[in-house]
């Protein structure tokens, strides 16, 4: 079974599981915090993924960080993934598990990139488009990208807005070379 099927099932079940005990929001904020710490700390991402380092080190190493913060459904989730030599999917189990809780509250991650920062009007309007468009809550994060050279770049759910300056003159110098 793919990885992405197992860390599915595993996500729908946590997710079930936190949804029936009424404490999704806090479970979700475990999820986020879990993925931080890959995010921040390379290292820790290699450890869980290592055939070499024992379950009991890397049992030892979740305690450690997180017992007192998280959920002890969290807790008791993540020892079932080590049981079942899951732990490389740990990552991707809550990557998945966020994208149900935003599907379940109606939330939409979306990032504009620009080349130069941008003010707070500009990303209301953005967000104030989103909502919009997408009738969800807009969770929507800025992002300076000076390769744009202008332009915006618009990325939500599974779409993609480019009006960025950069795409305009690789299309444009394209049509310029194809054009003879």
């Amino acid at each position: 079974m793919s990885e992405t099927r197992v860390a599915a099932r595993y996500a729908r079940s946590v997710f079930d599981l936190a949804l029936e005990q009424n404490i999704l929001d806090k479970v979700e904020e475990d999820a986020k915090t879990f993925l931080a710490y890959c995010h921040a700390s390379r290292k820790f991402e290699l450890m869980l993924q290592s055939p070499i380092i024992h379950k009991q080190t890397k049992s030892a190493v979740l305690r450690k960080l997180f017992d007192d913060k998280f959920q002890k459904i969290t807790i008791a989730f993540m020892k079932i993934v080590l049981r079942k030599n899951r732990e490389l999917v740990l990552k991707l189990i809550f990557e998945q598990f966020i994208e149900l809780y935003q599907d379940y509250k109606g939330i939409v991650t979306a990032t504009v990139y620009t080349a130069m920062p941008v003010s707070d009007a500009i990303v209301q309007e953005i967000n104030a488009f989103l909502t919009k468009q997408t009738k969800k809550k807009v969770e929507l994060s800025a992002s300076v990208s000076p390769a744009l050279v202008g332009g915006f770049v618009l990325r939500y759910e599974d779409k993609l807005i480019d009006a960025s300056v950069s795409t305009q003159l690789k299309n444009l110098r394209h049509q310029l070379t194809n054009s003879n």
